[in-house]
Formats: structure tokens, sequence, C-alpha cells
């Protein structure tokens, strides 16, 4: 269980977990697959990790499973030290993070209707799995058979499948990923053309806006990241062959990040990353405290700086004993985080960015914060989640000297009289 007095003042997260991994590892399942005479025979899974500064993949201790894994979902609960993965069979399996051994499977299933569990994430604002109940069902006025799509969470003890969405949100979804905004309660997914946000206490459309694309571009492998509030992922962009328009010649990937309200999609990469593409079930994650999005090849693991979306790493996967690493989800991101937006909300609370701004950034003397409503309280917070700074400027904006600060990274919670909040990221040069 989250404990209560998880601090908002830590939303960098800690350097160091319990059980000794530090803030660049990277968890997922490592599988390896077994032939005979170049005939596939069997496949095991386990969980590991893959340190982001030199690719090496180590298991977590010595138990194997052999099962196949969907590749829709993916959860990690920081609280209690587990992963969580669907394998073959229709089963939801638990592994520890500490002993790498299977704690709990349970058979997933829906007392309302036979329904698949896909799209999944752990949200760190309560504790719970959230994805998509998909089915299919025959309609026998269009003799058609038609897809629903239901916002649910999953208890992963039982298996149980408690849907909160009263009725069909879509037909179906794009394998683009999928993101929980925690401090909103909003889960985020993409239908190929349009990111559809889904208010998660009543399952509802909060909204359904279509992407601001390039031509034959599509936003990918995308992800929250808790430090800024965004949603960050992949713009990959296919080029067809002059005389066949069925026949990719070339494609390229770039990071992005999309404003959810309004669709538009900002480009932060100059030139298009390594190998212009990326493995489909390796999953995207964001490392709070060095700002970095990571991504997988299949046969590389990159690093793309938010800052900039310039790449600062490229390391070869390597594995003590292995084939593949998929479904990576990382430990700080979003770890300690309060939520804003209460059930007994009136509706979405969330600050518009554009409406604040702090200025120069990077700077080496003083930030100028301007806001268009009201500023209570500011914070300054280093990486290690300490207070640098506090001030109560009851005022739209506030001039701060950071000269006595050390160069790096920093984080700027800015409150407003009305109980909102936002975070800023700045850098002192």
């Amino acid at each position: 269980m989250k404990k209560l007095n998880c601090l908002l003042a830590l939303i960098l997260g800690m350097i160091s977990v319990a059980n000794g991994q530090t803030s660049n590892t990277l968890y997922g399942i490592v599988r390896q697959n077994y032939y005979t005479n170049q005939t596939f025979d069997s496949a095991t899974v386990r969980i590991g990790t893959i340190n982001t500064t030199n690719g090496y993949v180590s298991n977590i201790g010595n138990s194997t499973y052999q099962m196949g894994i969907n590749l829709t979902g993916a959860s990690l609960n920081p609280y209690d030290s587990t992963y969580v993965f669907i394998g073959s069979g229709g089963y939801i399996n638990t592994l520890h993070l500490g002993s790498g051994q299977l704690i709990n499977q349970a058979a997933i299933n829906n007392p309302m209707a036979i329904s698949y569990f896909d799209n999944f994430r752990f949200c760190n604002g309560d504790s719970t799995m959230y994805g998509l109940a998909r089915r299919n069902y025959f309609d026998s006025t269009l003799n058609i058979n038609v897809g629903q799509l239901l916002l649910a969470k999953i208890n992963t003890v039982t298996g149980t499948i408690t849907q909160i969405s009263p009725n069909s949100i879509g037909q179906g979804y794009a394998m683009a990923g999928s993101a929980i905004d925690p401090y909103q309660m909003v889960y985020y997914y993409s239908t190929g053309s349009n990111l559809v946000g889904v208010d998660m206490y009543s399952g509802n459309v909060y909204s359904n806006t279509p992407m601001q694309l390039p031509p034959n571009s599509y936003f990918d492998n995308f992800t929250y990241s808790c430090v800024d509030t965004a949603l960050y992922g992949l713009v990959r962009s296919n080029y067809f062959n002059s005389v066949n328009p069925f026949v990719i010649d070339s494609s390229t990937v770039r990071l992005g990040k999309i404003n959810p309200t309004t669709g538009a999609i900002t480009v932060l990469s100059s030139a298009s990353l390594f190998g212009s593409g990326y493995s489909l079930n390796a999953g995207a994650a964001i490392d709070p405290n060095n700002m970095t999005y990571y991504y997988s090849t299949g046969t590389y693991l990159v690093g793309v700086s938010l800052y900039n979306g310039q790449q600062n790493s490229l390391d070869s996967i390597q594995f003590a004993d292995g084939s593949y690493f998929d479904l990576m989800r990382n430990f700080d991101n979003c770890r300690t985080i309060n939520i804003i937006r209460t059930n007994n909300s009136t509706g979405i609370t969330k600050i518009n960015q554009n409406k604040i701004s702090i200025a120069p950034n990077p700077s080496s003397s003083e930030i100028n914060i301007v806001s268009e409503e009201m500023i209570s309280q500011i914070n300054i917070y280093s990486t290690q989640g300490n207070i640098v700074h506090a001030e109560q400027p009851n005022s739209k904006q506030s001039s701060i000297s950071i000269n006595d600060l050390n160069q790096g990274l920093y984080i700027v919670q800015i409150k407003f009289l009305d109980g909102k909040s936002t975070n800023k990221k700045i850098i002192k040069q």
C-alpha cells in the first residue's frame, strides 16, 4: 500500500530503493528462447534489470518460468516491490522485485462479460492497476462483430476485473502505449489518430483529440512524466517508395510531447534518433533524476534528453542469460505524488502550463516567475527532494535569487490560492 505520508516534496524520488537497485535501473521481463536443430522448442521468462549506463541485463534471482507474455501491458508497484504482467493462458502474474519469485498467479475474470485486459498501467495516486477491458460481441441488428472498450481496474491477487466505464468508450486502440496522469486521475490511450483521455473516477471519456501529426507519421511509445506533467513519446515518420506506395523506403523517430487538450505535438529532436525505429514490446520509461526518456530498438537501449530531444546515451543490450528484454518499467517516475483532483472534484483542475513562465531558464543567478493566477507558495526542490528555497509571495510574480544553488536540475513547485499546484523544472548553470 502507498504510505499516506508520501510527500510531493519527494517528487523526484529517492536515489536508491529497498532492494539495492539505483534510480538508473529499469525493470522488465528477460525472455530466453530455446531451439533444437534451429526449431523453436520453448521459452522461459524471468524478472530482470537493465543498467542504463552500460546496457547490461541482470537477472533477479534464479527462478525462471515457462510461459509466454502478453505485450499489451506491464506494471511496477514501487510500494510493495512487485512487477505484474499477463502471461499465456490469460493469467496475471506477480513477481517480486527483490527475489524474482512468482508470488501470485490468478486467472483473469470479468464478472460482467468475458474480456481481455489490455494497455494496463499502475497508478501511483491510489496504488491501483488500470487498463482497458476489451471484448467483441455480435450485433444481430447490424449482423457484424462490434468491439467494446471500457476503462477498468483489476485485482492482481484474484484476477477480477471491475469495469468503471458505464458504456463502451471505443471500439479499439493502437499499440502505441498508454499513460496515467496520477495528479488528475486521467487515463490516456491512442486510437492511432486520436489521443483519448478517460476520467478514472467515472470511466467516461474526458477528451478525444485528433493528434496533429505530419503526413505518414505516428505518435508511439508514449508515457507520462510526473516531473513536468507532460506526455512524451516517439514521433515516427515513414517514407514510401515513389514507384510502389506500399513499400517503405525508410523511417525516422524523434522524441516529442503532446498537449492532450489540443492534440498539438512538439517535436523535440532536431534529427532522427538511433536506428530510426523502436521495439514495440520493450516499452518506454522516464528517469526523473536525469530527465531522460529510454526506449529500446531490440538490440540497443537509447536514452534521450527531455530538455532538447537529443540522444544522450546509446548502449548495446548485453545479457547474462537471456535473449530479449521486454516491457521495461522504471521505479522512480511518479513514485511520490499526491492526487490533485479527488473524486468529488467538479472537473479537471490542471493548471494551463502556458499561463506560467519561468525565465531565464537555464539561469546562473536569478529566475522570474510570472503567472496569470495568484501564487500562494513557491518551493524549490533539489533532486534529492530537499527544499532549497521557500516563499509565500501572494502575488502573480516573484523574482528569486539562485546564486547560492549548485549547478544542476531543480523542481519548482508552485501553489495557488485555489489549492491547485503545478511543477516546473529549472536548470542552474
